[in-house]
């Protein structure tokens, strides 16, 4: 009798306990304007990575220029504190619209530095056209003084 009792209660643990139905699997259909969408999402993202590290590069080319190019205007200082008369008022009214140029540089720097998105495309011309109007002034001092 012992042996049908427990061969009862393995049959009724195989056989009863341990069927589960199967799993069901169901594929949902991704619209096309969803998946573009979502691939339009991670184009902008990588687009914005790059900007930025764009950005960044262009900020430290632009302060490394600066810093040479201050360099060049120390130089030309020292240079026309020689001068006497008239050549002294033009190396004065020279050096007075440097440093107005070296000035409108760094605010656009600073404005570069500030920005963000798209903005920064912006700003880039901005940077550049100052940075390109200080170098212009200073190679003409250089060659006047």
């Amino acid at each position: 009798m012992p042996r049908i009792c427990v061969l009862s209660v393995a049959v009724l643990l195989i056989g009863g306990g341990c069927t589960q139905p199967p799993v069901e699997h169901t594929v949902r259909k991704v619209p096309v304007d969803e998946v573009r969408g979502d691939t339009e999402k991670a184009g902008e993202a990588a687009n914005h990575v790059g900007e930025k590290e764009e950005k960044e590069d262009f900020e430290r080319r632009l302060k490394a220029r600066l810093t040479g190019i201050e360099a060049e205007i120390a130089s030309l200082h020292e240079r026309g504190l020689a001068l006497k008369d008239e050549a002294r008022t033009r190396w004065n009214d020279t050096m007075t619209d440097l440093k107005a140029k070296q000035k409108v540089a760094h605010e656009k720097l600073d404005e570069l530095g500030k920005s963000t998105g798209e903005a920064w495309g912006h700003l880039e011309k901005g940077a550049q056209a100052a940075w390109d109007d200080l170098r212009e002034a200073v190679q003409k001092a250089a060659k006047e003084f």
